[in-house]
Formats: structure tokens, sequence, C-alpha cells
């Protein structure tokens, strides 16, 4: 019981954390390019993780996979479009 309550306040703080960060980084993201680093890659998962079931959850999280992949290839342009795709699908 008490590991269960812990997971919950630890899981739930580190949601509070990524939805606090999630704006700041698409307040970034908006005004030019997305970076390709592991900051905005781990608060665009964040965001994707919290979006409901459906297709626009499966296709960002389809394009921040194949971010990832970009990214440990160093191709950041590939990486930054892929991010800015998912970005698009986190809005519909």
């Amino acid at each position: 019981m008490r590991k269960s309550v812990f997971a919950n306040v630890v899981f739930g703080t580190l949601g509070l954390i990524a939805f606090a960060i999630a704006p700041a980084t698409f307040a970034v993201a908006h005004e030019g390019k997305m970076e390709c680093n592991e900051t905005s890659i781990n608060a665009m998962n964040a965001t994707i993780q919290a979006m409901p079931d459906g297709e626009a959850k499966t296709t960002a999280m389809k394009e921040m996979r194949m971010a990832g992949d970009m990214m440990g290839k160093k191709d950041m342009e590939g990486c930054e479009a892929h991010m800015s795709n998912a970005m698009e699908a986190t809005e519909k």
C-alpha cells in the first residue's frame, strides 16, 4: 500500500513538472525551429504521453521515434523536421 502511494506521489510530481515545462518548450518552438536536443525530446515525449489515445497521439509518437533516430545519426535537420511534425500532431 505504501509503495503504491509513494509511486503515485512520485509519478504525479513528475507529470506536473513535465506539464509545467511543456508550455515553455512550445513557446520557443513556435517562434522558430524546435531544437533537437535531449531536453526538447523529453518535453515533447511528456506532452505526448499526456495526450488522449488516438490517431494524433500515435502519429506524434511515431514522429518522435524517428526524431530520436535522426538525432542518433547526428542528422539534426531531420530530427527537427520530425519534432515539428510531432508538435503539429499534438495540436490536432
